[in-house]
């Protein structure tokens, strides 16, 4: 039975999603010929699939029979291993993620993975072991784990995740392999949500357009009905600008997504925002471009990055216990102080 503080890992699609096929490839040959890298870490944006390009190669490193796929190699799905893979999960597969409300994998979990690393192969010739968020290892547990990094058994395999723009050791990194997770190009994201989704094309791309280009981020938000909730914020946060309805009714619709979300709405605004007074061309989201060129012609430039700065120091108070209305009407009183206060008029 796996250990209660890892999970056993359990798929039952083995396959890569159709942009990682080329880096898929790459790597079943390099595990062919005995230069697979005993810890790998996999980076990239949220939404571009690493987890289900690690799952690909764990199970093709547990498989029996690998089948030739192109000029490398796919688990086969039925062998004895693949079975046990696409079941209640593999006895020699874990998953190492935080497992109750904290944001981070703490120590004992690491050390758990530890013994399991430390065993033989119960029913396969290799191990492996999926860490998912490396990024969410807290300080304790993300030393815990150097000492399996830097001396993995000869038939164990760690495969690591990072999302791209947070913070992992750097003696974590040093003793991985890195390889980056690129999202695919527009057209393939376009034609892959639209194979799912009964959406027009110019919703597409302006989901893909929120979600950087990542296609399970924007179909994540297609099916979280995103786009409609963004549009009932961005209606509130005009109206509150011109004192129309107040910050506690404002508030409501940014409450109805999970704080981060709201965060990562208002962080994309701002963000436009700062480029808007250097150029007001140049903001992503059209929907929001009218009302962010006016309030970037009501300051300087330079001013325009504060609220950036206002919202990424909410984001650095959240492994606390924080009020999310309260946080919130915080950084939206910080955007209607762009009305109440003009500043240098646009020059252009």
């Amino acid at each position: 039975m796996a250990d209660p503080e890892t999970q056993p890992l359990q798929s039952d699609f083995f396959a890569p999603w159709p942009w990682q096929t080329g880096m898929h490839q790459q790597l079943s040959q390099r595990l062919r010929e005995g230069r697979f890298p005993h810890a790998l870490m996999l980076l990239g944006p949220a939404g571009v699939g690493k987890r289900q390009l690690a799952v690909s190669l764990a199970s093709l490193l547990l498989c029996d029979a690998p089948v030739n796929a192109g000029e490398g190699m796919t688990a086969c799905g039925e062998c004895k291993q693949c079975r046990l893979l696409g079941g209640e999960g593999h006895p020699d597969a874990r998953r190492l993620m935080p497992t109750d409300q904290s944001r981070y994998i703490r120590i004992h979990q690491v050390r758990a993975l530890g013994g399991f690393v430390m065993e033989s192969p119960q029913v396969a010739r290799r191990k492996v072991a999926v860490i998912e968020r490396a990024d969410q290892l807290n300080l304790n547990a993300a030393n815990a784990l150097l000492k399996t990094l830097e001396e993995p058994p000869a038939d164990t395999f760690l495969l690591v995740l990072q999302r791209e723009g947070q913070p992992v050791l750097p003696t974590i990194r040093s003793r991985c392999q890195i390889l980056r997770v690129e999202a695919p190009g527009t057209v393939e994201a376009r034609a892959w949500l639209a194979e799912r989704r009964d959406e027009d094309a110019a919703a597409i791309d302006q989901v893909l357009r929120w979600a950087g280009g990542a296609p399970l981020e924007a179909l994540r938000l297609l099916e979280a009905d995103r786009p409609g909730q963004r549009a009932q914020c961005l209606k509130a946060l005009q109206q509150a600008l011109k004192s129309e309805i107040t910050m506690s009714e404002a508030v409501k619709p940014f409450l109805a997504m999970p704080l981060t979300e709201a965060l990562d709405l208002l962080q994309g605004w701002a963000l436009d925002l700062a480029r808007a007074g250097a150029d007001p061309e140049a903001i992503a989201d059209s929907e929001a471009a009218p009302m962010l060129r006016f309030l970037a012609g009501r300051r300087h430039p330079a001013e325009l990055t504060s609220l950036h700065e206002a919202i990424m120091e909410v984001r650095r108070g959240l492994d606390y216990n924080v009020n999310p209305e309260l946080e919130l009407i915080g950084v939206l009183e910080r955007w209607r102080q762009l009305m109440r206060r003009p500043g240098v008029a646009n020059r252009a």
